[in-house]
């Protein structure tokens, strides 16, 4: 559904200057104007200041519930095979839960509201507890977790990722500081890498395939460097047992400057994916391999 400005105005009696000025700080976080159109199970997926808004009919989150019992020993890595680039191209990506790592570069204002992390099963929110002295958590200013990192990957995708975001297109971040989080989820200001021996042993693995579920997607597409941890989640996640054909998009190759490299191709390959280019348009060094 969506509003223009005039609409959207004459309906709540005055869109104040503020939905303008703090943008896109107004849009989200626990403030009365977000509760209400939560409340009435609608979520702001595309925003326009000044012209329109539109609304996407929002449903529940099974990952408020939790999502049972975790295995006692880890999940074993998945055997992986390296794929065409081709094969991405068959994947619709609003149809396909994506999965993009934080970044350590991250901007440092935001506005002083409260984190919406209840959202969560309480596990998560205990590890994120214990993690939060690691990694110098700083959540006095707060603003959406998609537009806190500003890495390489990030400034690179940006265009395709503010599109995907405010389309409300299935989206996940794995995070060093919060394990895993929603696009439009408030965040702080941390340091800190993913390390998997942070988190609950198959915990940040349930709660992605629980992700993928409420979305009810059918595939799964994630990027990440090759040897970081975000990818040996994406990779130690049994994607298969859950009915989903999960893809990992890597880059090989990168000899020098690979910090700033690697996730700048990353970027431009969520963008060629995101606007479904052709497999030429890919960065040199573009691997996907499909996990089992």
């Amino acid at each position: 559904m969506t509003l223009s400005w005039a609409e959207l105005d004459q309906i709540v009696g005055g869109v104040p200057a503020s939905a303008v000025r703090h943008y896109p700080q107004w849009w989200h976080g626990d403030r009365s104007h977000v509760r209400a159109w939560k409340s009435a199970g609608y979520t702001a997926v595309r925003i326009r200041p000044g012209r329109s808004v539109t609304f996407r009919r929002s449903g529940g989150n099974p990952a408020a519930h939790g999502t049972g019992r975790r295995q006692e020993k880890p999940t074993a890595v998945s055997t992986t095979s390296n794929g065409d680039l081709r094969t991405l191209q068959e994947i619709d990506p609003r149809d396909a839960l994506l999965v993009i790592p934080c970044s350590g570069k991250k901007r440092t204002h935001g506005s002083a509201e409260s984190s919406e992390a209840a959202s969560w099963p309480s596990e998560l929110l205990a590890a994120r507890a214990c993690n939060r002295a690691a990694a110098k958590m700083d959540e006095q200013q707060l603003m959406p977790a998609w537009y806190r990192y500003n890495g390489w990957f990030y400034t690179t995708a940006e265009a395709s990722l503010r599109d995907a975001v405010f389309t409300g297109a299935p989206l996940a971040i794995l995070s060093g500081g919060y394990g895993l989080l929603h696009p439009e989820e408030p965040t702080g200001h941390y340091n800190k890498a993913m390390r998997l021996t942070d988190w609950p042993t198959g915990l940040l693995e349930e709660l992605l395939m629980a992700e993928a579920d409420r979305r009810n997607v059918s595939a799964v597409v994630a990027f990440a460097a090759a040897k970081t941890d975000y990818a040996k989640l994406v990779r130690r996640t049994p994607w298969r047992s859950a009915g989903l054909m999960a893809y990992l998009v890597t880059i090989n190759g990168v000899s020098k400057g690979a910090q700033r490299e690697v996730p700048r191709r990353l970027g431009h390959a969520f963008t060629c994916f995101w606007q479904r280019q052709p497999a030429g348009r890919y960065p040199e060094g573009t691997t996907v391999e499909r996990l089992a």
